[in-house]
């Protein structure tokens, strides 16, 4: 391909596992893209664990904000501010590429449709050596089964041959175009997803207000609506723990949600959405009786047969359970003051 646009790749780190981040930049580097169209940029919270002389080792372009530790965010929103390149690539730092030709895979969509403005790929991947949380995660499309059963993970299970999520406008061989609106629009934005520059600097104003999830909103509103789902899959490792794992997902919420209530522009669950209350309904419901998800494990381990499905009960139930206090305590929080 001689029209093969130029990516920056934007990684937010903090004391990265040097062993998995090390293997998410060989693959980087051994790409069949043409060098000279990529560059990586890294902004780094103050490790102490050679995380950024890591990165150095592999040519990224690296900014130190110790000032920014807990606020990842801000230092995404500072990496594309950065980023010189047509196309942003968001990639963490536990996130890893599938194959040699992922890059080439990803951008095709932005070069066959000039609609596209985003890209990411249509499953989790997963290696049979690696924790049983992330082959959970590939199997079910979404390491928290909460975006599973709301439906708002932008990715599918591990099984499924038919994107359902959008409006699928068009098919090709190694990918669909898909076109979201304000009520299907999925969960965009962090793990190996691409779009254009172009369109994230409309909406990349201010790096302390930035989410990813919202800067999607906001570009939707801006007419961005249009995405290629790639055929192909990215891992993202999940820590091995679901104890740690659930924990996680509680401060996720706490930050994202908790803290900016009624400021948000995308939210997972929203108390206006009929559908989203029947969904999580039915999430509750499944995971406190384990009969559903039970079912859904075995009906996966006979075509697949991988000890991983039989996590989904006991994460179902541990999920619903940490979200469940956690609703209880903002609310006691809440009437405190």
């Amino acid at each position: 391909m001689s029209n093969l646009p130029s990516i920056s790749i934007v990684t937010p780190t903090w004391n990265s596992p040097l062993p998995l981040f090390e293997r998410v930049l060989k693959t980087l580097k051994n790409q069949e893209y043409p060098k000279n169209l990529l560059e990586h940029i890294v902004i780094d919270a103050g490790s102490v664990n050679n995380t950024v002389e890591l990165a150095k080792k592999y040519g990224c372009d690296i900014t130190v904000r110790s000032d920014l530790k807990i606020q990842e965010q801000v230092r995404a929103s500072l990496g594309i501010k950065k980023a010189k390149n047509d196309i942003i690539l968001m990639l963490q730092s536990d996130n890893i590429p599938t194959s040699k030709n992922w890059l080439k895979e990803m951008v095709q969509p932005f070069i066959d449709n000039k609609k596209v403005f985003c890209t990411f790929s249509a499953y989790n991947g997963y290696e049979k050596n690696m924790s049983i949380t992330t082959r959970y995660g590939a199997f079910f499309g979404a390491g928290d089964p909460t975006l599973y059963y709301l439906g708002k993970s932008e990715k599918i299970p591990f099984l499924q041959k038919k994107y359902n999520k959008g409006n699928v406008i068009n098919e090709t061989l190694s990918y669909w175009i898909v076109r979201f609106t304000k009520n299907t629009l999925p969960t965009l934005g962090d793990n190996g997803h691409m779009f254009l520059r172009s369109a994230m600097d409309k909406v990349n104003k201010d790096p302390k207000l930035y989410i990813h999830l919202d800067a999607f909103v906001d570009m939707l509103n801006k007419g961005y609506d249009t995405c290629g789902v790639v055929k192909n899959s990215v891992i993202h490792v999940i820590t091995p723990s679901i104890f740690t794992y659930a924990k996680r997902r509680v401060q996720v919420k706490q930050t994202f949600y908790d803290e900016r209530r009624g400021k948000r522009k995308y939210l997972v669950f929203s108390w206006r959405s009929g559908k989203d209350i029947l969904n999580l309904i039915k999430f509750t419901i499944f995971s406190l009786t384990f009969i559903f998800p039970l079912y859904e494990s075995i009906k996966g381990y006979i075509r697949i047969r991988d000890k991983a499905w039989f996590l989904h009960p006991i994460v179902c139930f541990l999920i619903i359970l940490s979200y469940g206090e956690s609703e209880i305590m903002w609310f006691f929080r809440k009437r405190s003051f």
